[in-house]
């Protein structure tokens, strides 16, 4: 609502939002019938490289890197740097420090608060409607001027606080290949790296070691294409109430109250906006197809094996943080249970799901209670990975993964689902 607007328009629409009540528009498809299944509010990933150009493949890599979309289970969040030549890491500590110091220098946390506030990069004023968009906030009633008037609108910036900004991380992937040409020097690197982090590991990186333990051997063997290890170290903006009113105390202006000072203030903010660092996985991409695809170009091979690498390391940094799970729709609950997540999300035999009903709690900040939990149904489940299709993996074509119900009462579609049980 702009400055303009007369005290009388402003009343009524605060009578408006009274009456209304404000109602958000969660994900709950039972009262929400005209939401779209799909409509649900995702967690933002920003996603970076660390790519070496040394190394045999550094440059195509890293422009395979570009070409991967973030998952569909992501909101987009990059900034416009994806790709990092010079930042290194001593693999003898077990937080990457030289990283954090690369986001900590170049005001991460700050761009990312300006990409969320859709920011003028000339006039410096914020907009609110990309948290309106990926909140699925009625637009009739989503305005900053409203929120400051009423304590609804008030709870509605601390909902998409809670919800959304605080929901938004980096991930920083540092690429290290081994092909059959180049195998010797490039393992051997890689082992030396991961004998000194194993010895300060934590014990789900430890883990992930020892998956790839088998690729010593391979180092004697005639390898058949080639594969990538990904070290991928994942922060998390470091979200409180006090950070977000501060922001809208001191910064936050629109297009029609354009403020130079505020501009100035932002621009210079240094200790409001930080990244916290959550954790590292290390994964292998073991094979790199099933079925022996024939790919047109190497172009297209590096694709697919850095793609399914990328997609295996969210997996594990969803293992060991809890944090970082995302949640997923059903997608139909009649004659069976069905949710469009697979092999590309982890999912196996042993994953158990939580069923998550979505409310607005006494201050009107969405929340979720579990009504019950269910499993996959043995050889039901998807494999979307990519490429998989083309392989004619078994099960690429089955487009959602089947559950059965171990507990709970009645399941709608649009309901969400969160892994509790990995493998």
């Amino acid at each position: 609502m702009k400055a303009s607007v007369s005290m009388s328009m402003k009343t009524g629409i605060f009578k408006t939002v009274l009456s209304c009540a404000i109602v958000l528009i969660p994900l709950l498809a039972k009262a929400q019938k005209s939401i779209s299944i799909e409509e649900y509010r995702r967690s933002s990933l920003y996603s970076l490289a660390v790519v070496r150009p040394e190394y045999p493949y550094g440059e195509e890599i890293g422009d395979a890197f570009l070409s991967i979309p973030i998952p569909e289970k992501f909101n987009d969040h990059n900034l416009n740097r994806r790709i990092l030549h010079s930042v290194e890491h001593k693999k003898n500590r077990k937080e990457p420090v030289e990283i954090t110091y690369f986001l900590e220098k170049n005001a991460i946390g700050r761009r990312l608060m300006a990409k969320w506030f859709d920011r003028d990069p000339e006039s410096g004023a914020f907009d609110m409607s990309l948290i309106q968009q990926r909140g699925y906030y009625d637009a009739d009633f989503f305005d900053i001027e409203i929120a400051k008037m009423t304590k609804r609108g008030t709870a509605i910036l601390a909902d998409a606080g809670q919800d959304l900004i605080k929901n938004t991380f980096v991930i920083v992937n540092e690429f290290y290949y081994v092909d059959k040409e180049s195998r010797a020097s490039v393992a051997r690197d890689w082992f030396s790296a991961i004998a000194e982090l194993a010895s300060i590991s934590d014990h789900a990186v430890a883990q992930a070691i020892s998956a790839t333990s088998h690729l010593g051997a391979a180092i004697s063997e005639d390898i058949t294409g080639f594969r990538v290890v990904i070290i991928s170290h994942l922060y998390q903006l470091d979200y409180s109430e006090n950070m977000l009113n501060t922001f809208y105390e001191h910064y936050y202006f629109d297009s029609a109250n354009i403020n130079k000072r505020k501009k100035a203030e932002f621009d210079n903010e240094t200790s409001l906006f930080k990244l916290k660092y959550i954790g590292t996985s290390i994964v292998d991409s073991q094979k790199t197809s099933s079925k022996g695809v024939n790919l047109d170009t190497p172009e297209e091979m590096i694709t697919k094996v850095c793609t399914r690498a990328l997609d295996k390391s969210i997996v594990e940094l969803q293992k060991s943080h809890e944090v970082f799970r995302v949640k997923t729709p059903l997608y139909s609950t009649d004659s069976v249970i069905t949710a469009k997540i697979g092999l590309k999300e982890g999912v196996s035999e042993r994953s158990r799901f939580e069923v998550l009903e979505t409310f607005l709690d006494e201050n009107g900040i969405t929340s979720y209670r579990r009504i019950g939990v269910i499993e996959p149904v043995k050889g039901q489940i998807w494999d979307n990975r990519f490429m998989a299709v083309e392989e004619d993996a078994e099960n690429s074509m089955l487009g959602a993964t089947t559950f059965r119900k171990i507990s709970g009462g009645r399941f709608s579609p649009g309901m969400l689902i969160r892994e509790i049980k990995f493998n």
